[in-house]
C-alpha cells in the first residue's frame, strides 16, 4: 500500500487520506515476493538475498525501500541476524551519503526483546497497554519509529472464547506476540490441533519439557466404508473413482 501511495501521489492522483505530506523520490524498490521457478536455479532465500543486494548497492537519497518479511527463507537466527545487521546499516546511513526511506514489515520480535538495534534508534522500550512495547525516539540520532497493527485486547494464550478484531490502524510499540493460533483457528484450523500447539507454545516458553499426547483412533474401515457407502446415490451408475475407493477401504478392513 505504501509504495502504491507514493506512486499515485506523484502521478498526481487521489491518495486514501484526508491530509498527506509525501516527498518525491526517484526509485522504488521492493523485496515483497519472491516465488521459485523451474527455469531459475536459485532458492526462495537465494532471490530475496539478491533483491536486497540490489536496494543496497543502486538506493540513494531519493530512494524508497518496502522490504517484507526478509529473512523468513532460512534459519531463524541468521534470518534476525541478516535484517537486525540490515536495519542499523541503514539507520546509520548519513543524508549526505544517501538514506533512503525504508518501510520494513517483520514477525522477528526478537530483534527488540534481545535489543539488537543499536541504542541510538531505539532509547527506550517500556510494557503498555495490548501486551505491545513502547519505543520511543529521544535522541537526535534515533531514526527508527516502531508501529504496530492495532487490535482489540487479546490474551496471549490462545482461547476459544477469545474475539480479537483488527481496527487497521497502526499504533506506536512493537507487538509482544501475533495472534498466531487464534489466525490459525478462524482459518479453520481442527480445535484439537490448536490446542495442542498452544501447549507446546506454552511448554516451549517456561522451557517445560514437552508431554507426549495420545492420539484418539479415528474411524475404522468398516465405519468409513458404511460412511462412503452412504455418500453415493447411485451405485449402480457409480463411475470407477467411486468403485475404486470403495474397494481400496474394503481392503483396509480385511488387513
Amino acid at each position: 500500500m505504501v509504495g502504491i501511495i507514493q506512486y499515485m501521489a506523484q502521478i498526481g492522483s487521489f491518495v486514501p487520506a484526508d491530509t498527506a505530506e509525501i516527498g518525491l523520490v526517484t526509485k522504488i524498490f521492493t523485496r515483497i515476493q519472491s516465488m521459485e521457478s523451474v527455469t531459475v536455479s536459485q532458492s526462495s532465500f537465494t532471490i530475496d538475498c539478491n533483491q536486497m543486494a540490489w536496494m543496497l548497492n543502486h538506493g540513494d537519497g531519493r530512494s524508497l525501500f518496502l522490504i517484507d518479511e526478509f529473512g523468513k527463507g532460512t534459519a531463524e537466527l541468521d534470518g534476525i541476524a541478516l535484517l537486525s545487521s540490515i536495519i542499523n546499516y541503514l539507520a546509520r546511513c548519513s543524508v549526505a551519503t544517501g538514506r533512503p526511506r525504508v518501510v520494513v514489515t517483520t514477525h522477528f520480535l526478537d530483534i527488540f526483546r534481545k535489543k539488537l538495534l543499536e541504542p541510538s534508534l531505539l532509547i527506550d522500550q517500556s510494557p503498555s497497554k495490548n501486551e505491545e512495547m513502547q519505543s520511543v525516539i529521544s535522541s537526535d540520532t534515533g531514526r527508527v519509529v516502531c508501529t504496530v497493527m492495532a487490535s482489540t485486547d487479546a490474551p496471549e494464550s490462545y482461547s476459544a472464547a477469545s474475539n480479537s478484531v483488527p481496527l487497521f490502524e497502526l499504533r506506536r510499540g512493537v507487538s509482544n506476540h501475533s495472534n498466531a493460533l487464534a489466525c490459525a483457528a478462524k482459518c479453520g484450523i481442527p480445535h484439537a490441533l490448536i490446542e495442542r500447539a498452544q501447549e507446546v507454545l506454552d511448554c516451549s516458553k517456561r522451557g517445560l519439557p514437552i508431554s507426549s499426547r495420545q492420539q484418539t483412533a479415528g474411524p475404522s474401515p468398516e465405519e468409513q466404508l458404511a460412511v462412503f457407502f452412504a455418500s453415493v446415490d447411485d451405485w449402480e451408475g457409480a463411475d470407477d473413482e467411486n468403485i475404486a475407493k470403495f474397494l481400496a477401504i474394503a481392503r483396509m478392513g480385511m488387513q
